[in-house]
């Protein structure tokens, strides 16, 4: 039978699956492994441990996919640098970057079978795939919108189960993606990925400045193009990298400083804010005329969304409440991580046609023995004053459920990682999100980030009409969702200041741990929720064990909670 390798190397958050006799059975970003946030090399770690944990010996890869193409978009690509950059600094990154991609094939030298076939698949078919094939839809009208890739930075297509062939493109230097990150760096969050940010930002401003912005850094067309004079990406000296530990070079120019000085010199005016809120404001009205223009043009009532944008939680409630389309998925890991998974699935469509299983579910990354948890466990007694005890079933859920309700904050580890951005519940700082001080108390003794930050909750999906007048599933916190005004005083701790929540619907049958957990919580308190955020301070969310046991040591986290086992410092 066949084994797929997918990839995404080169661009950020660099990944690994594998799919293995018609099961997606594994993925991992590099990060997670290296411990290098948003790593873009070649996923080389990743590669080794996904075969290892799989039992696939290197010869018997029959495919490689990766999510881009050097011969995507070749007249577009060939046009603009003669036209801009033929002369100048700029070829010398442009050629160096295309012949390592041309030349792909020598980083597969572990590969000791001849006979297997590396497949290069557009970046945007690739973001789409993700999100088609396991959207369970026959057909549907797929969407990619991001900063760039393969010189694109949006495509619409219509996927069916023979192909999915995209029908409209908007090309390199134009991008609502790098709008939203030249935002994100003019406000002040200079590492690559920190979008999300000023989505939290942008609640606690006014959007005053959306029309300035609207009709400065944008020009009228038919979806959007950008005022190039606000930007300096297309600059012959501009070089930009995806590491988010070094400093990025400016993605706006002066002309942004200067259009809103006189605002920035006021120390006592909500200039942040309200600025966040505007430019939130923007994205969202260019994602509604995207929509639109997709309701005119293809009759489908479904949709498949993918792409960095598609992170953003905040615009795609759009989605839902205004009902542009029946049937909407948006995949777990909708950015470029996703993307190994994307061009993976659609070499296996398009070389075996036939069903792909497991698709849905992002608990697919490592897992650790309880053997090898002991170990660790009887590590850090030797070293550290601890008290543990073990337990299972019924009682483990109810002592965990019991230790939330005495306000302690618990660092939850799981059977596999989940795989993408977003912890949903196998490595999770949880808490009881009735306790007002919640989040005061993790942003400055855990996590040590922005206050005015949101934490998302968990809830359970059959209870969630009764929170949020609405049965719509949410597994992977795809958007945010308003609460009930009488629910909100009774979970403050994930209730943001517009009242809305990034809310992750969890079922029995998506991750039975973690719903068994919020049981016997509700049992307990009558509240179905809990308090969700990522296992992690200032880093990679934690993989393996010792990486938990050391956020838990050096934190002031209260509890640890591997697999079974109840760990807490004396």
């Amino acid at each position: 039978m066949s084994t797929i390798l997918g990839i995404n190397a080169y661009h950020a958050d660099s990944s690994v699956c594998i799919i293995k006799n018609n099961h997606l059975t594994f993925a991992v970003e590099e990060e997670k492994i290296n411990r290098e946030k948003h790593w873009a090399g070649f996923p080389e770690k990743s590669i080794d441990l996904g075969l290892k944990i799989n039992n696939v010996d290197a010869k018997d890869i029959s495919d490689v996919a990766v999510n881009f193409n050097p011969y995507s978009n070749l007249y577009q690509k060939t046009s603009y640098f003669i036209l801009n950059y033929i002369f100048g600094e700029k070829k010398k990154e442009i050629f160096s970057r295309t012949r390592t991609r041309l030349n792909f094939k020598d980083k597969l030298t572990f590969i000791k079978n001849s006979n297997f076939k590396l497949h290069y698949v557009d970046h945007h078919i690739s973001h789409i795939a993700s999100a088609y094939y396991a959207s369970g839809f026959n057909n549907a009208v797929g969407l990619s919108i991001d900063g760039f890739g393969d010189f694109t930075s949006l495509a619409i297509s219509d996927c069916n189960q023979k192909e999915i062939k995209i029908k409209k493109k908007i090309y390199f230097p134009h991008s609502l993606g790098l709008f939203y990150e030249a935002v994100t760096q003019f406000l002040g969050f200079q590492h690559y990925g920190d979008e999300y940010k000023v989505m939290g930002l942008s609640s606690y401003g006014k959007p005053i400045y959306f029309e300035k912005i609207l009709q400065n850094l944008f020009i009228k067309d038919e979806l959007f193009k950008l005022n190039l004079s606000f930007f300096n990406h297309t600059k012959n000296d501009y070089k930009y990298d995806y590491r988010s530990n070094i400093e990025k070079e400016t993605i706006f120019s002066n002309k942004l400083n200067s259009l809103f000085f006189g605002e920035m010199q006021n120390e006592n005016s909500t200039f942040k804010e309200d600025f966040a809120a505007s430019a939130q404001k923007v994205f969202e009205h260019f994602f509604v005329k995207i929509l639109l223009f997709i309701k005119k043009n293809f009759e489908n009532q479904n949709l498949v969304y993918a792409g960095g944008c598609a992170l953003n939680s905040k615009a795609n409630r759009i989605l839902y409440e205004k009902a542009f389309f029946k049937n909407i998925f948006i995949p777990y890991a909708p950015g470029d991580g996703g993307g190994s998974i994307g061009a993976a699935c659609y070499v296996h469509q398009k070389k075996f046609k036939e069903k792909l299983f497991n698709v849905k579910s992002p608990y697919i990354g490592p897992k650790y023995t309880l053997e090898r948890i002991n170990e660790y466990i009887k590590q850090l007694e030797k070293k550290c004053d601890i008290k543990y005890h073990n337990l299972k079933n019924e009682k483990f859920y109810l002592s965990v459920a019991k230790i939330l309700q005495e306000k302690k904050v618990i660092g939850w580890f799981q059977e596999n990682i989940e795989f993408g951005a977003r912890a949903l519940g196998n490595r999770s700082i949880i808490a009881d999100p009735s306790n007002s001080n919640v989040k005061d108390l993790i942003n400055s003794k855990i996590k040590r980030r922005e206050s005015f930050r949101p934490f998302a909750p968990s809830i359970i999906y059959d209870e969630k009409n009764k929170w949020f007048n609405n049965n719509i599933e949410n597994p992977y916190m795809s958007f945010v969702e308003k609460i009930k005004i009488e629910k909100k005083n009774i979970v403050p701790g994930v209730v943001h200041i517009d009242n809305t929540c990034r809310l992750q619907t969890v079922t029995e049958k998506s991750n039975k741990n973690y719903y068994n957990l919020l049981k016997s919580f509700h049992d307990l308190t009558g509240i179905p929720i809990l308090l969700n955020t990522s296992f992690n301070e200032n880093e990679p969310i934690v993989n393996d064990p010792q990486q938990a046991i050391d956020c838990f040591m050096r934190t002031d986290m209260d509890v640890l909670v591997l697999e079974n086992y109840i760990i807490l410092k004396k």
